[in-house]
């Protein structure tokens, strides 16, 4: 499989499924035929304007049809891509435009005013614009350019291992940085999950999160299964339920939040869902109630992937059959954990010098395999912090337990030190997430003049099931004693969440610590 580029793999794909549905956007139908003549002709115009090998396009659009044509049609020229999150501000859309150095800036009527402040702050060369109205001064239309340029076979010369994207992290904890794949590197992380994730052939995957991250990393494999991409632009429980019953939806991937908001919008509205079969949650925890609901409402249809942009979607997973068998055997630890190593990967819970620590005992999670990064973009410090004798480091606490299953503790630099004691929040929150009333929780450390650092949860309660902070503190302090359990607890209707669906903790902490200079005692 590695060597492959992905306009090799795209162009096989059509070449299988021709006239099937490719993709469906709203009342647009198009086939595997339609699809390579657009990425064809906009790798071919993309190429006529002067970019050369390794040159980067950054692309900043809602989700919809023209994004697959700009992101495969770059890949399939030899050009990288520099994916924008849509939601990220202006300052970091601007850094990461020019710490990439990309040549070209593809965008739609939607983002216009925000590439004009990238434009004029980044010094982008060439603005390109798949709208025909909504061209910026001294931009260009890529409708236009395209239809300039043919659709027949034979593809510019790719290797594996040029350059594929640079994909920037979300930005919590400072300037988005850069991370560098390959062709080799992110097509292992796509074999891995037709691998591990139960998709299947011939698919209906419906996407409501962004194209330019995770759920972007499902098109090709749904496509070589010859199945069909579903983008609906976003994430709305109605306008979701709707297509699984009208398009006959088999797979989606959603964060936590999604999920229970879904949930919520369900009972009684008689839609026939029986296609929906796999459904890939992860970014984030999730509630083991809540996730007991939706096993029983739709069945052990669910699967939980941990990854990082750094070894996209794949480090661990937790199938199908790893969840009907918690269910079913009555021991739902497992729904706890991340699930096992997935098989491209080699994973150890290692200490400072990266050697094993005792089973049961935490960890930081280090791991190598064919889809981990090649390096931080212009970042050689970091580089070298993160990936040590051929192993990433990924800064991500854990245990592992007897049969394998890895369950994280925490962020190595979201440790509270409360009393001389280290706490780690996620352990804390996998707690309160026991509790039927606790729909979300968020643990961060605040100041305190006794502990240095005191144990606050931030926590959404389900309105039908009452509860006081006391007793959720209680519960805490009863399963993991008092160190662990929260000195208090504030109940709010939402937890602020990042660009890329994350709690954003820096903003809660803010909160608290404003004013001081440094967010630890």
């Amino acid at each position: 499989m590695l060597h492959h580029t992905i306009g090799s793999l795209v162009e096989r794909c059509a070449q299988r499924h021709g006239s099937r549905t490719a993709v469906v956007h709203g009342a647009r139908r198009i086939t595997y035929r339609e699809q390579i003549s657009r990425i064809r002709r906009t790798g071919r115009a993309l190429l006529g304007l002067g970019l050369r090998p390794g040159d980067r396009v950054a692309i900043l659009m809602a989700d919809r049809p023209e994004v697959l044509d700009v992101y495969y049609g770059a890949l399939w020229a030899g050009l990288a891509v520099v994916p924008l999150n849509a939601k990220l501000g202006a300052a970091d859309h601007t850094h990461i435009v020019r710490d990439s150095g990309a040549r070209v800036v593809a965008h739609d009527a939607e983002h216009a005013d925000r590439v004009t402040e990238v434009q004029a702050d980044a010094g982008v060369e060439i603005v390109l614009c798949v709208d025909d109205d909504a061209v910026l001064p001294g931009g260009l239309s890529l409708p236009r350019l395209r239809r300039e340029h043919d659709d027949g076979p034979g593809m510019p010369d790719v290797a594996p291992d040029d350059l594929f994207g640079i994909y920037y992290t979300g930005g919590t904890t400072g300037r988005p940085k850069g991370v560098v794949h390959t062709h080799r590197t992110f097509i292992a992380a796509l074999f891995s999950e037709l691998l591990e994730l139960g998709l299947g052939e011939q698919d209906v995957f419906a996407h409501v999160a962004p194209l330019t991250h995770a759920s972007g990393g499902f098109v090709l494999p749904v496509w070589l299964l010859g199945g069909t991409n579903v983008i609906l632009g976003g994430f709305d429980p109605e306008q979701l339920l709707d297509s699984i019953a009208r398009e006959r939806v088999s797979a989606t991937l959603l964060v936590p939040t999604m999920l229970y908001v879904l949930l919520d919008s369900m009972p009684g509205n008689g839609l026939d869902l029986s296609s929906l079969r796999t459904v890939v949650y992860g970014a984030s925890p999730i509630g083991q109630q809540r996730l007991l609901q939706a096993i029983d409402r739709f069945g052990p249809i669910f699967a939980q992937l941990y990854g990082q942009t750094e070894a996209p979607n794949q480090l661990t997973v937790l199938r199908k059959s790893d969840h009907a068998d918690a269910v079913g055997s009555g021991d739902l630890d497992p729904l706890s954990s991340c699930g096992r190593p997935v098989a491209i990967t080699d994973l150890r819970i290692a200490d400072d010098d990266l050697a094993e620590v005792r089973p049961g005992e935490p960890g930081e999670i280090a791991a190598r395999g064919p889809h981990v990064m090649l390096r931080y973009w212009n970042r050689p410090d970091e580089t070298a912090e993160t990936l040590q004798n051929g192993w990433l480091r990924t800064g991500d606490i854990a245990r592992v337990d007897d049969r394998g299953f890895v369950y994280i503790v925490d962020r190595k630099k979201d440790m509270i030190i409360s009393g001389g004691f280290n706490v780690y929040p996620k352990e804390v929150e996998s707690t309160l997430f026991a509790h039927p009333a606790v729909r979300d929780a968020c643990v961060i450390g605040v100041p305190d003049e006794k502990w240095g650092e005191a144990v606050k949860a931030v926590v959404v309660t389900d309105p039908g099931v009452p509860v006081r902070p006391e007793e959720l503190i209680s519960w805490v302090k009863e399963r993991k004693g008092g160190v662990l359990a929260p000195k208090s607890i504030d109940c709010v209707d939402a937890i602020p969440l990042t660009a890329v669906g994350k709690h954003d903790k820096p903003a809660l902490r803010s909160a608290y610590w404003g004013g001081r200079d440094r967010a630890v005692n």
